[in-house]
């Protein structure tokens, strides 16, 4: 697949961010290799998950900026104070949708820092619930807006009958995700045929976009 020249700005890390490379395009020949692909489903699959991890990634960079800290934590911080209540370990774990040996993690760094504190659980004595302290109160009064802002910023790219439609459009694509991941997995098959291009001294894939979505080669 094939890009146009971009100015490139930075992503996580420094890199620069898939936003960048915008739309993912499948070669003119598409339709000759995969008899049963659709090039529209593939490019629009491809762009969904790019546009995904560049708008993660710029949520990773302002909070890395503005708190040191990774996304996951700022996450489960504000988990943790819009709950109104202290909850457990899993409970948070649950919400944030993460594993409990990395939400322990987490919740190590933001005790550290002191947003959050381990209490006792009056109604089981094994366990611990954590509850948001006022500095971490503070931190997420500051974190959430910001977050808005940026989402603003980026959307602010469309129009509110535009943002209306595209959320009318992710309803569903989302509702036949949750379909599809309701049933029993079927093993990856289909019809390729090689073209002769890809066997051409020369000609490797490129990486951005076999990253993105590896059945488009």
């Amino acid at each position: 697949m094939s890009e146009p020249s971009r100015p490139m700005g930075r992503g996580r890390g420094g890199r620069p961010s898939p936003a960048s490379l915008g739309l993912v395009r499948v070669d003119a020949d598409f339709t000759d290799e995969y008899p049963g692909g659709d090039p529209t489903c593939t490019e629009a699959y491809a762009s969904l998950c790019r546009a995904g991890e560049a708008l993660l990634g710029e949520f990773d960079r302002r909070i890395a900026a503005t708190f040191g800290m990774p996304q996951a934590a700022a996450t489960a911080l504000a988990v943790i104070d819009g709950a109104g209540e202290p909850l457990t370990p899993s409970q948070v774990s649950d919400r944030v949708l993460v594993a409990s040996a990395t939400m322990t993690a987490t919740l190590d760094l933001l005790e550290y820092r002191g947003w959050i504190r381990r209490i006792p659980n009056p109604a089981d004595r094994r366990s611990v619930l954590i509850e948001i302290t006022p500095d971490g109160r503070a931190v997420a009064d500051q974190l959430l807006p910001g977050i808005r802002t940026v989402e603003r910023s980026i959307l602010s790219a469309l129009t509110p009958e535009e943002r209306a439609h595209l959320l009318e459009m992710l309803a569903k694509v989302l509702a036949r995700a949750a379909e599809v991941a309701a049933e029993p997995p079927e093993p990856l098959n289909g019809q390729r045929i090689r073209p002769a291009r890809l066997d051409r001294p020369g000609n490797a894939p490129d990486p951005a976009d076999r990253a993105q979505i590896i059945s488009a080669q």
